[in-house]
């Protein structure tokens, strides 16, 4: 009789577990596609639902995972949205932190869950960045972290996923840089289709391949010299396998689409007879957008203006500053004996949260009749944005605009033209100001 009533409960134990994997299985994939599909209330909600999965039992490190991963992307989701609030954002992230740092106590968890906290650490880095003691603390946290997932999981695509963002940032001299994030990119791509359908688990991580294609859309759209062939076919890639992709569908491929559409306005002269309708447009923009302007560059300049000579020597210089979130440039014309006869400077940091510039310019002297009059403080503001190759600026100040076009950049020369309104954008002037850099030797 005590034989048979131990077979009863362990029948039972046996079919309210598999109870507890069905329904934990369901939940993974409604937070799977609430991620995609943009919707943070949902995920929030989802995180919570898991939450009686996670204090005991074989499965409570699977739901430590997937309630981490549902606030996690709850921030990242986040970021896309201009109305967010970054007190939230931070408490869905160190929540995140507490559930990845459990699960990753599960070895087959240790690569996913480290490497999930290790973004979450570079993503409060940022929210932090005002704090150099915080921002120091999160950078190496992150850094620890990703380690320690490399170790854990050398062939992980999701861990090689956080590594390329982490990459996109380092300078090429130590070890990073755009093109190695891609190449990590690329290889967690080629993991990721090689490990497909290996995994029966469906609480199991087993997401990057979509991501991926993302991110080196992302990455071939915003790079130096952009792909924009490349960014769309992997956009495009990764909404063939998850067609609802809100970030994708609505905010990427516009992107790119209205790059190529005025990449190719900007080389046939018109615009195209027909483009798609993007939803969303967006102006992009990628905080190295503007790493080409460090160094020293020998100018020379042109106004078409009445009384203005042509061919004016002069020098551009930019440096970056306040551990590189500062591009500070000045820019200085010379006279006849080589005296500065203009001089401004301009302002450059990249918001990361909103994924744009913010951007300041200040004319310090110009050319008039004694030194009390030429020291002057004319502050203007500045929008700036990506166009296939080129760099577009909008720069206003009381009446007198310009429409700024950097063009033709390479390592060792830029060129920059401008349309000039004197009457608050009613009537341009083309390319009235024309500058030629080439790097100073």
């Amino acid at each position: 009789m005590a034989a048979i009533a131990g077979l009863l409960v362990a029948g039972l134990a046996a079919r309210s577990a598999e109870r507890e994997r069905r329904s934990m299985s369901e939940i993974v994939g409604r937070i799977r596609k609430a991620d995609y599909e943009g919707d943070r209330k949902a995920l929030a909600s989802l995180g919570g639902e898991m939450a009686p999965y996670s204090e005991k039992g074989a499965l409570a490190s699977r739901a430590r995972y997937w309630r981490g991963f549902a606030l996690w992307r709850r921030a990242l989701n986040g970021f896309n949205e201009t109305d967010s609030d970054p007190k939230d954002l931070q408490r869905d992230l160190m929540a995140a932190i507490r559930d990845f740092t459990e699960a990753a106590k599960d070895p087959r968890l240790a690569g996913d869950a480290k490497s999930a906290a290790a973004a979450c650490s570079w993503n409060l880095l940022y929210l932090n960045r005002e704090d150099a003691e915080l921002r120091q603390g999160y950078l190496k946290e992150g850094v620890r972290l990703i380690e320690e997932a490399k170790k854990a999981a050398p062939d992980n695509p999701r861990v090689l996923w956080v590594v390329g963002g982490g990459e996109w940032y380092v300078p090429v001299e130590r070890g990073g840089g755009q093109a190695k994030a891609i190449e990590t990119y690329e290889r967690g791509l080629a993991l990721a289709r090689k490990q497909k359908g290996s995994a029966t688990d469906p609480l199991e991580p087993t997401w990057g391949e979509p991501e991926l294609h993302m991110n080196i859309a992302w990455s071939d759209l915003n790079r130096a010299t952009p792909d924009l062939t490349a960014a769309e076919s992997n956009a495009r890639a990764a909404l063939a396998i998850v067609p609802s992709w809100h970030y994708v569908k609505d905010i990427l491929l516009p992107q790119i689409l209205e790059a190529k559409a005025k990449a190719g306005a900007g080389a046939s002269g018109t615009a195209p007879s027909a483009v798609a309708p993007a939803a969303n447009p967006r102006r992009t923009a990628s905080a190295s957008d503007f790493d080409f302007l460090e160094g020293k560059w020998d100018v020379v300049y042109n106004n078409s203006a009445p009384g203005i000579p042509p061919n004016i020597p002069g020098s551009w210089v930019g440096a970056k500053q306040t551990d590189g979130r500062i591009l500070y440039d000045e820019f200085r014309l010379f006279g006849p004996n080589r005296e500065t006869g203009f001089l401004c400077a301009t302002f450059r940091v990249f918001d990361y949260l909103h994924q744009r510039w913010d951007m300041r310019y200040v004319g310090l002297m110009i050319p008039g009749p004694g030194e009390g009059e030429r020291r002057v403080a004319n502050w203007a503001e500045l929008a700036a944005w990506r166009e296939g190759s080129t760099i577009r600026v909008d720069q206003k100040a009381a009446a007198f605009w310009l429409r700024i076009t950097y063009y033709d950049i390479a390592k060792d020369r830029f060129r920059w033209k401008a349309d000039v309104s004197n009457d608050g954008g009613k009537t341009w002037t083309a390319d009235q100001i024309r500058i030629e850099a080439k790097r100073a030797s």
